[in-house]
């Protein structure tokens, strides 16, 4: 017979894919592999537990069901811990668990860490100093597409018409964003600039509109999230960049899709993440 493992599950089903169906698909896989939900906490009403909480209830592990601005919350919260997050997909983008999971699901992904069949790891991530991103970030202008998304996630017409309209008139109209160090990319700058954390380096995918007919294009793609099936410049791998607002606004931020405010510069640099993580790849993305 096989002894139970404790674990901490925070969700938030607010995000993208969490439903009761995900959620009874979790309790039930958990049931299988002799892990016991010790404690539960529903984000963000409910505060992420501390390290010292987690280590006085005997927890070594923490799995986090939800979108990537949810696990980066659940990561910056226990930096320095020396238990481990396992990510799980319940996201719309899922971007980081695709990094340590690959396209696995729930229940994949629960079955194989309860056989040993995962490891921890510290992947590279990007940090700023207004904060961490675990999957990626996005700046400048066009970072306004957010408020499209969230209209999208609330089936809400009349709001997504008037977000589209504003984050058209943010993208065309509000000065962009140019790769300030290394000196890379158009001198004019880019209305969004995305930065992806990998094993060698940060890689910048600058979208641009140059023509009408790219205009369009990027904003269809802007529209349905996504980004890399718009026209954009590819840069990189760096160690560390700064980017600058060519108006001197402040910089808008999306870090793992959850806005942030900016200083009209800002340096972002490779780093590892402050606490490890559960992958069930191989080799993670």
């Amino acid at each position: 017979m096989s002894t139970s493992r404790d674990i901490w599950l925070i969700t938030n089903e607010g995000s993208g894919s969490v439903r009761e169906e995900l959620l009874a698909d979790l309790h039930e896989a958990c049931e299988r592999s002799s892990l016991c939900i010790a404690q539960r906490t529903t984000f963000p009403s409910e505060e992420i537990p501390s390290p010292a909480e987690l280590d006085k209830r005997g927890i070594d592990t923490v799995v986090a069901l939800g979108g990537d601005g949810t696990i980066n919350a659940v990561v910056a919260a226990l930096a320095g811990w020396s238990g481990a997050v396992l990510p799980l997909p319940g996201g719309t983008q899922n971007l980081l668990p695709k990094r340590v999971h690959g396209e696995a699901g729930v229940h994949e992904v629960i079955e194989a860490f309860a056989r040993g069949n995962a490891r921890r790891v510290r992947p590279q991530i990007i940090r700023s100093s207004k904060g961490i991103a675990l999957a990626g970030l996005l700046v400048g202008p066009g970072t306004s597409w957010n408020e499209v998304r969230e209209a999208l996630r609330a089936a809400d017409a009349g709001a997504m018409l008037t977000a589209a309209g504003a984050a058209i008139q943010n993208t065309a109209g509000q000065p962009p964003v140019r790769i300030r160090q290394p000196d890379a990319g158009a001198p004019e700058g880019y209305p969004i600039v995305e930065l992806m954390p990998h094993a060698g380096g940060i890689e910048i995918a600058a979208y641009h509109a140059r023509t009408g007919a790219d205009f369009v294009a990027q904003t269809w793609a802007l529209l349905r999230q996504e980004f890399r099936e718009g026209p954009h410049d590819t840069l990189g791998p760096f160690q560390e960049t700064t980017l600058a607002s060519t108006g001197a606004q402040p910089l808008d931020l999306l870090l793992d899709g959850e806005p942030a405010h900016g200083d009209a510069t800002e340096t972002f640099m490779l780093d590892k993440s402050p606490v490890d993580l559960i992958a069930t790849l191989a080799q993670e993305d």
